[in-house]
């Protein structure tokens, strides 16, 4: 069974963390916003 710790898409990089996702790098010109937009995953700080 396959445990996911990172996410890498086009607008940046998350981890999983307990409680949701942890934003580690926003690609250029994305804001944290324009990523909190784009999912309906938790984000934590």
């Amino acid at each position: 069974r396959a445990v996911v710790d990172r996410i890498i898409t086009n607008l940046g990089v998350l981890d999983v963390v307990e409680g949701g996702l942890k934003i580690v790098e926003l690609a250029d010109g994305v804001t944290d916003a324009d990523l909190r937009a784009a999912t309906e995953a938790t984000i934590v700080n």
